[in-house]
């Protein structure tokens, strides 16, 4: 057959025996020492240094473990990271119960009164002590308009329970005076009710029964920046023909009672540096909210 090598095959060219050197075709079966191999031979050479390199099965390889995949996977699971407790927040402000045994907590101590209002470091005495002053306006007093009366008795008619104490010297006077309402959910009602009164209240006069009266000029509500839902006003009072003093005014909610509290500079130069005398209505009101917070802390 044209093109065929009966020692090697087929020929890479495809055609005749290659002459002799001397010009004369080689005989049949001469061996051709110096004919370079055939490519189909590089091939099966490069074919099984391939194999030997992908599949190395010769003795002493290691034979490669099948991994299984699924549900029937030997991998193990990852592990779900165990929640932490979360530390006990202790008693809800919104929710907490208080009773007459345990509103005086709610009351300032001479030691809060000194230590954040400026007027008060040197000094101060009780006047009147817990639980020597009604609910409400005295005898024979009024305010005038009467609808604006809840801006200073807090509730429109006796509470559950309350207490009021002040703290005072000849600089700077402290009032604080505490309502206890059936539960929160009536309590945050008469908030609410508050709110909106000392909102449309801007100026009024509260007479006594001696015919004495005393005006207060307030200035917008501002919601206070602690934790307790809380207002704070700063106030100008007059009584009769004395000269104006400054005043702060508060009211803070927390369950079922309503903390009301004023801070009056006794001294009228004051009014121009009032927060000499009486520290801000920021720190003021913050003094309220720890004693209001160790209270809650401090219930069984």
């Amino acid at each position: 057959m044209p093109g065929t090598d009966p020692q090697h095959g087929p020929r890479a060219d495809g055609g005749a025996s290659a002459p002799a050197e001397d010009g004369r075709p080689a005989p049949a079966g001469t061996p051709r020492s110096r004919r370079p191999w055939g490519p189909w031979v590089l091939a099966a050479v490069l074919a099984v240094a391939v194999l030997v390199l992908v599949q190395p099965w010769g003795a002493g390889a290691p034979v490669p473990t099948p991994i299984a995949t699924g549900s029937a996977s030997s991998a193990p699971a990852p592990q779900e990271p165990t929640p932490t407790a979360a530390p006990s927040a202790g008693p809800s402000t919104a929710d907490v119960v208080l009773d007459a045994t345990t509103l005086p907590g709610l009351l300032l101590t001479r030691a809060d009164v000194e230590a954040a209002v400026p007027a008060a470091e040197p000094g101060v005495s009780a006047g009147p002590p817990s639980g020597q002053t009604p609910w409400g306006l005295p005898p024979g007093g009024a305010v005038e308009p009467a609808t604006c009366t809840t801006a200073v008795t807090v509730v429109p008619g006796p509470p559950v329970a309350h207490d009021a104490l002040a703290w005072a010297n000849e600089e700077v006077r402290v009032e604080q005076d505490v309502v206890l309402l059936a539960d929160p959910a009536a309590a945050r009602e008469a908030f609410r009710a508050l709110v909106t009164t000392v909102d449309v209240c801007t100026e009024y006069t509260v007479a006594d029964a001696a015919g004495g009266q005393t005006r207060w000029v307030t200035q917008p509500a501002i919601e206070g920046q602690g934790l307790l839902p809380e207002i704070v006003q700063e106030v100008t009072v007059r009584t009769g023909e004395d000269e104006p003093r400054a005043r702060y005014v508060g009211h803070a909610l927390v369950g079922n009672a309503i903390v009301s509290w004023t801070a009056t500079a006794l001294d009228p130069a004051a009014r121009e540096n009032a927060a000499d005398v009486l520290g801000t209505t920021g720190e003021v009101s913050m003094m309220i909210e720890e004693r209001v917070l160790a209270a809650v802390r401090a219930l069984p």
